[in-house]
C-alpha cells in the first residue's frame, strides 16, 4: 500500500508520495512519481501496486518518456490519452506471453471471488444454526454466478473495441479459461451455471467496470497541463490487464481547478488520515456513528413505551412501526446534515486557504499530509505499510515539473554521467 496526495490550486499542483513498498516485505525506496516528459509540464504517480503486468512502473514511464521526446499536447487530457495508447499493441514491454500469463490469472481470481461470496452466505448461514444440504450449496453458487453474471451484463461496454474482439478473446485465451473453471470441478453445477461462467470472463474484458478484484490492478495519476491549459489538470486510472493487446481500465473522476474550483486536495490508496483532517471525523467513527443511530433512537422508543406502561408485544409493534423512521433519520437528516456541518466547518476553510498558498507552501502541505498517514501507521498496530522518504514535486505552467525532495539511490555527485546523460538529448537537438 501506499499513501499518496494531490493539493492544488490556480497557479500549481503539488505532488507527494511515500516510498513504501509491500510484497513479501515491506521496503522503504520506491520511487512513485515520475516526470512524464522532460521537457513539459506533467507528471504521474503509481499507486497500488509498484508494477504493472510485472514490469516495474518506473521502467514503463521511462520508455514512454524516451519514445514521447519533446512532443506536447494542447491539453493534460490529450496527452494522458496518448499516454493510455502507449500501452495498446506493445509487446515489446507486454509481449503475449505475459498478457496470457495476466489473463489467466484473472480468470483464476473472477472464479474464486464467485466461490468465495458463495462460501460468505453459508458460513452466515451456519452462524445462525443453519446447515447447507449439498443440493442447497449447489444451488447457493448458481445464484451467486446469476448475480455476478446479471450485474455485468447489465454495465455500460467499453468504447473502441473492434467487433471481432469477443471472438479473438475466446480463440486466444481457451486455456486460460479452462484453467479457472478447474476451481469448479468438484461441483456439480448445471451447463447452463458453466457456460455463464464462460461468458462471465467475457464480460469482465468487454465492460467498462472495474473488476476490483483484479490481481494486476494498480492505479496512476496523470497530473499537470497542457500547453493550452490556464489550470492544472489531474486524471486518475485503475488498469487491471491486457489482453490482445487491448487495454483494459476504469478512470475515475478527473479534477480540473478553475473559476468554479479553485483549489482541491485529493488523497489516493490510504487516505484515512487525509479524510480525518479535511472532516474532523475518522472515517471509521462516522461509519460507527451512522450505522448506530438507528438502534439507539429504537432503544429510546421501547423505553418510551416501557414508560407508558406498554406490554411487550405493544413495544414490539411500536418499534417496528418507528424502524422505518429511524433509519430515515440515520441515512437522510443526519448523514446529510454531518456532511454540511464539516464541509461548512472544516474543508471549505482549508481549501479556502489552498487556494491562496503559493508553490512551496502547497508542497510542505502536501508533503505533511503524507507524513501524517505514515506517522499514524508507525504508532498504530497495523503494518507500517506507508513510510521511507517523501518525495515530493510541483508542477506549474511557467516553471514546469519541479523536484522539491527527492531521493535517490545513489549520490549525484559520484555519477555525473547521469547528469549529463539525462540532458544528452537536450544538447544534441541545441547542436541540429
Amino acid at each position: 500500500m501506499t499513501a499518496e496526495i494531490a493539493v492544488m490550486n490556480e497557479e500549481a499542483i503539488a505532488l507527494a508520495a511515500d516510498s513504501a513498498v509491500t510484497g513479501p516485505k515491506i521496503f522503504t525506496s520506491a520511487n512513485k512519481i515520475f516526470a512524464l516528459s522532460k521537457y513539459h509540464p506533467v507528471g504521474v504517480m503509481d499507486f497500488a501496486s509498484a508494477q504493472f503486468l510485472k514490469v516495474p512502473w518506473e521502467t514503463i514511464v521511462k520508455q514512454y518518456r524516451r519514445e514521447l521526446g519533446d512532443q506536447s499536447f494542447a491539453s493534460l487530457d490529450e496527452h494522458a490519452d496518448h499516454f493510455l495508447e502507449f500501452f495498446e499493441g506493445n509487446e515489446r514491454l507486454f509481449p503475449p506471453v505475459a498478457q496470457k500469463r495476466a489473463v489467466g490469472q484473472l480468470a483464476g481470481k473472477l472464479y474464486a471471488a464467485i466461490l468465495q461470496d458463495a462460501l460468505a452466505l453459508f458460513q452466515q448461514a451456519m452462524e445462525r444454526g443453519e446447515e447447507p444440504e449439498d443440493g442447497e450449496v449447489v444451488a447457493g453458487i448458481e445464484a451467486m454466478i446469476e448475480l455476478h453474471f446479471d450485474r455485468w451484463q447489465a454495465a455500460k461496454p467499453r468504447e473502441g473495441l473492434p467487433r471481432t474482439y469477443r471472438r479473438r478473446l475466446r480463440e486466444t485465451y481457451r486455456d486460460e479459461i479452462d484453467q479457472g473453471l478447474a476451481l469448479f470441478s468438484e461441483v456439480p453445477i448445471s451447463t447452463r451455471a458453466r457456460r455463464r461462467l464462460r461468458e462471465l470472463f467475457y464480460l469482465v474484458l468487454l465492460k467498462d467496470e472495474a473488476f476490483v478484484r483484479a490481481p494486476q490492478r494498480s492505479g496512476i495519476v496523470i497530473a499537470g497541463f497542457g500547453h493550452h491549459d490556464v489550470f492544472p489538470r489531474l486524471r486518475k486510472f485503475q488498469f487491471e490487464v491486457i489482453a490482445d493487446g487491448r487495454l483494459k481500465y476504469t478512470e475515475g473522476n478527473p479534477m480540473r481547478i478553475g473559476h468554479e474550483v479553485q483549489s482541491a486536495i485529493v488523497p489516493f490508496a490510504q487516505d484515512e488520515e487525509v479524510v480525518s483532517f479535511l472532516t474532523g471525523v475518522m472515517p471509521q467513527v462516522g461509519a460507527f456513528l451512522q450505522s448506530r443511530w438507528p438502534s439507539w433512537l429504537l432503544q429510546v422508543v421501547d423505553e418510551i413505551g416501557e414508560s407508558l406502561g406498554l406490554d411487550e408485544q405493544a413495544r414490539e409493534n411500536l418499534i417496528e412501526t418507528y424502524a422505518p423512521r429511524a433509519m430515515e433519520l440515520a441515512e437522510g437528516d443526519y448523514a446529510q446534515q454531518l456532511a454540511d456541518f464539516t464541509r461548512e466547518k472544516n474543508i471549505e476553510p482549508v481549501l479556502k486557504i489552498v487556494a491562496m498558498l503559493p508553490k512551496d507552501e502547497l508542497a510542505a502541505m502536501a508533503e505533511s499530509l503524507v507524513n501524517l498517514t505514515s506517522f499514524k501507521r508507525r504508532v498504530s498496530e497495523d503494518a507500517e505499510t506507508v513510510g521511507g522518504p517523501i518525495d515530493v514535486a510541483v508542477i506549474s505552467r511557467g516553471d514546469g515539473f519541479i523536484w522539491i525532495k527527492r531521493k535517490h539511490y545513489f549520490k549525484t555527485e559520484l555519477n555525473p554521467h547521469f547528469v549529463a546523460n539525462y540532458y544528452r538529448d537536450v544538447e544534441d537537438e541545441e547542436e541540429d
